[in-house]
This record gives C-alpha cells, structure tokens and sequence, in this order.
C-alpha cells in the first residue's frame, strides 16, 4: 500500500457569514469546488470543510505537497469570498510542524478546534512548541483525542493549531482538565493579541484524485 505523501503547505480560510442560510450555502460551494476541481489540481492532499457552532462560520483546511501547488488554485477560493452573505474572509498559508497523535489518530473528527495565535516576535515560536511538546505526555493518551497539528506563518508571527477529537464528551474531558487552563496562561505571555478559537464540526472531507 502505498503511503499518502506529507503535507508541506497548509491553508486556513475562515470565512464569517450573515445567516446560517449563507454559511450552509457557502459549505456546499466549498465542498462543490474541492469534489469537482481542487481534488484534481497538481499537489492538492485533501480538502476538509467545517462549520463552525455559531452556524454563521465556514473553515476551509487545504493540505498541500508545497506553496507553489496551492497559488494555482488560490484564485478560485479568493472568488468564494465574494459571494453574496459572506461579511469577512481571512487566510492563513503557513507550514505544519510535527504535532501530538493520541489514542483515535486516523477517525474522522467528530469535534474540532481550530486556535489562532498572534506571536509577540518570531522567538515566541519555538517558546510555544517547547510549551506544547512538554504538554504532550498525558494528551497523547487521553481519551477520544486524535490529533493537533500546529502551523506556522512565513514570518513566525501567527500560529494556528489544529486539534480535533472523536465527539463532544472526549473534548469536554480535555478542557476540563486543570492541565489545560495552566497551560493556556503560559502562552498568553507570548501572544500580542488574544487567540481566536473556533469549534466546529467536519461537514466534508476530500482527498486527491
């Protein structure tokens, strides 16, 4: 069997919608564009779209094999953004650094938080990946977790981690561990802005054709 190749680009394209109408609308545009034409586009890796609990915000994660595959497809997404009800449309492109497998790697997600971080300075960064490394022994192991993926911008100034979990009681238990409030305060203290963290839920996931 042979092995998927590993992403070296990723994107992030948040997108905030008036109506849950819109953003249920704007899904299916995504879903209909990887399934038709991402899918078969050179270094495409998958496509995955999520809804977000407000029922008003849309994420698109593209994995890709390196930058220059996503910029030939970046125009279409762009064009998405303009579409009637959609109010904001902010993008990330950065590269994936190794994260944290727990127990449920490979289930598809039934819970999914996608944090943004605005860094003090580029020496901020491998601050936060010492934090969340020595964070790592007892979240590889807990129950219901599968993955978080963290991301890094060009310039090391915006973070963005991907942690997703099998349902809503295998997250619950993970934010109510005292572990993780203690966690949070230490990287406060290399952020210039508060994070933005948004719940979700996977409503597609696509692969290469």
């Amino acid at each position: 069997m042979t092995r998927a190749p590993e992403p070296g680009f990723t994107t992030f394209d948040t997108l905030t919608t008036q109506s849950p109408d819109a953003a249920r609308e704007l899904a299916e545009a995504l879903i209909t564009e990887a399934a038709t034409r991402l899918r078969h586009s050179p270094g495409f890796l998958s496509s995955r779209v999520h809804v977000g609990d407000d029922r008003r915000t849309v994420i698109h994660r593209g994995l890709w094999r390196d930058a220059a595959d996503h910029h030939a497809a970046a125009d279409r997404l762009k064009e998405l953004a303009d579409r009637p009800g959609v109010q904001t449309a902010k993008t990330f492109a950065g590269t994936p650094a190794p994260g944290l497998h727990g127990p449920r790697t490979g289930v598809l997600p039934g819970r999914v938080a996608v944090a943004t971080r605005h860094l003090r300075d580029p020496e901020s960064y491998p601050a936060l990946m010492d934090l969340l490394n020595r964070s790592g022994d007892w979240k590889r192991h807990h129950r219901g977790f599968i993955t978080a993926t963290p991301h890094i911008s060009p310039d090391q100034l915006t973070f963005v981690n991907y942690a997703t979990w099998e349902d809503e009681d295998s997250y619950r238990a993970w934010m109510a561990d005292p572990r993780i409030s203690e966690g949070q305060e230490e990287i406060a203290r290399l952020e210039a802005a508060p994070a933005e963290y948004v719940l979700c839920a996977v409503v597609a996931d696509i692969r290469a054709a």
